[in-house]
């Protein structure tokens, strides 16, 4: 697996096309480096995990349908929304924006002076899931890669798509993507070193991507608007421009 350790966005940008090579990735951005494995697989269930997420998802189809707009058609919509309102699933998020994967790596201090990581995941043909042909999410026995169904604008915005996870029955486990020898050979790992955070998220933000762009609602502006405002930790640290934001005329 290819590792590579960028320090700018204009540096991560041409990296970027000298690795691609016209190929199409999806990219997942992380504080820290971490393994490729949905929440579920991180969750301590006092029920057998796949019963635990079977009952989980009963459930809350049980008891979000007060509070839906439109009823999912299958499974596969029922976990992206779990997943997209934190419910642990066997989703793992995604994005076809590079730079927003960036952003999710650095918008926070780095976590005890870690370093960051982007991943890049290179899908063939056979990795999406066609709900209309794979009925259940919860039975697969590979990864399969899903698009992100619209159900609210932060999808959209972030052009969101998910690896769906399978349950290793011999092993009694999720296998991380990178643990995966049908994967692991079409991922590549980005380092964001953690002096590198506070720079790339200046950075990104003159480029548009921000909370505010990402997180298009309320909860989006008023972080982006804090953020203009303020200073983050490792901001302080260092010689970050002033950040700008247009304010009407007095």
């Amino acid at each position: 697996m290819q590792e590579i350790t960028i320090h700018t966005v204009s540096e991560y940008v041409e990296r970027l096309s000298d690795i691609n090579r016209g190929r199409r990735a999806v990219y997942r951005g992380q504080r820290r480096d971490r393994s490729l494995l949905p929440k579920i697989a991180r969750l301590t269930t006092y029920l057998p995990i796949l019963q635990a997420e079977r009952e989980m998802l009963e459930v809350f189809k049980l008891r979000s349908l007060p509070l839906l707009e439109q009823h999912p058609d299958n499974d596969w919509d029922w976990l992206t929304i779990m997943q997209h309102h934190g419910l642990a699933t066997r989703l793992l998020d995604w994005s076809l924006n590079p730079l927003a994967a960036l952003w999710f790596c650095v918008c926070k201090p780095p976590a005890e002076n870690e370093s960051g990581v982007v991943w890049l995941f290179y899908p063939d043909a056979n990795d999406y899931a066609v709900p209309s042909k794979q009925a259940d999410p919860t039975s697969i026995s590979r990864v399969y890669l899903l698009r992100g169904k619209l159900v609210a604008s932060r999808i959209q915005a972030q052009f969101g798509w998910f690896t769906v996870h399978y349950f290793n029955l011999e092993q009694e486990k999720f296998i991380a993507l990178e643990n995966d020898s049908s994967y692991a050979s079409r991922l590549v790992k980005i380092i964001i070193p953690s002096n590198a955070f506070a720079h790339i998220r200046f950075q990104l933000d003159r480029l548009e991507v921000n909370s505010a762009t990402l997180f298009p609602d309320l909860d989006g502006l008023c972080a982006n608007i804090e953020w203009a405002f303020s200073s983050l930790a490792d901001e302080e640290l260092q010689d970050i421009p002033k950040k700008s934001f247009p304010t009407p005329n007095n």
